[in-house]
């Protein structure tokens, strides 16, 4: 090798010493100002040095150590994310800060839901969400803030990633069918509620709103035999009795398996007044008046406020021929709504 060339790499490499030495004194610095707790000059040294090594991987490790301290969780991430390529050697202490941070941002998120403060726990679910994007809990309740401040897009992805992550999980499952069911993707819904049951097949809630879907896409008779598998295990719920009856009344045409669904309805639960007002309209439709009457005229007693029960009590009296009685209960019924 000639003399020129040796005295070239001589220099060469005397000036990689001082940019180390330079980068190295800077983040020496940093680390004192931390210990200090003065974050703005650990981010300036920090800063030097990153500018005479530029994939020390360490100094964005401290960088985002200093950025979470300042609430700076954008920044954090961005030189978390650096970290990860470039310091290999402290993978556990990126792992552990990135945990830590998810965990006090994921629990500061759940006190602000439960607060009421939801725009405010939105954005802390979704810088935990960046520092940890496989960690389904943080899109479960960011789907829950979204759903409060009645942000429909931000509610669904938030539960569809959740279920995209985990999609074994039942509470997972019920979190992301219920949802779209409530914004009415019925047929996905559907699918999630189906895989419920796969797995659970004694999941009764799964069980009635596939019988819901069902209804609604127009499939009555898939909906009854839901319903009655449901109630092969809740005998004793009127609600799903009440759905029963309507089912048969307005979309199967079937009055008497309306009337005995409506009839077990209000024998389960008595001061359910929709259940009250369905068998009436049931009696009336079938010219069953006489029970009409009787049933009506315990009903009024039971809820004069309720103005249809007037209304259906006059056209039943008025069936039998009484016309005084049927008159007296439709002034009820204008007084009533006049109130």
């Amino acid at each position: 090798m000639s003399r020129n060339k040796l005295v070239i790499l001589a220099l060469t490499v005397l000036v990689a010493m001082v940019f180390a030495g330079c980068a190295n004194k800077f983040k020496t610095s940093g680390k004192i100002s931390m210990g200090s707790k003065r974050w703005d000059k650990a981010l300036a040294d920090f800063q030097q040095a990153l500018g005479q090594t530029p994939n020390d991987g360490e100094v964005h490790y401290l960088i985002a150590m200093c950025y979470k301290e300042k609430d700076d969780y954008a920044a954090m991430v961005s030189h978390l994310n650096a970290a990860d390529t470039l310091y290999t050697k402290g993978e556990k202490k990126i792992h552990d800060l990135r945990e830590s941070t998810w965990k006090e941002l994921f629990e500061a998120g759940n006190a602000d839901t439960e607060k009421g403060n939801y725009e405010k726990a939105r954005g802390e679910f979704e810088t935990a969400i960046d520092l940890m994007p496989d960690n389904y809990a943080a899109y479960i309740n960011l789907g829950v803030a979204c759903q409060h401040l009645e942000d429909i897009d931000c509610a669904y992805s938030g539960f569809k990633e959740a279920y995209r992550l985990e999609p074994e999980k039942i509470p997972v499952l019920e979190n992301f069918a219920g949802y779209c069911f409530n914004v009415e993707k019925y047929d996905e819904a559907d699918v999630v509620y189906a895989k419920i049951l796969e797995k659970e097949p004694e999941h009764i809630d799964a069980v009635i709103r596939r019988g819901m879907i069902a209804s609604i896409n127009g499939e009555f008779e898939t909906a009854v035999n839901y319903y009655k598998t449901a109630l092969e295990k809740e005998a004793f719920n009127c609600d799903l009795w009440f759905n029963l009856g309507v089912l048969y009344f307005q979309q199967i045409k079937n009055n008497d398996e309306a009337l005995s669904a409506f009839s077990r309805a209000v024998e389960l639960c008595p001061d359910d007044v929709n259940a009250n007002i369905n068998l009436n309209v049931t009696f009336i439709s079938m010219k069953k008046f006489d029970e009409a009457v009787a049933n009506l005229e315990a009903f009024t007693l039971d809820f004069p406020d309720e103005c249809v029960g007037w209304d259906l009590y006059s056209q039943a009296l008025l069936q039998k021929g009484m016309r005084s009685k049927a008159l007296d209960a439709a002034r009820k019924f204008e007084e009533c709504k006049g109130e």
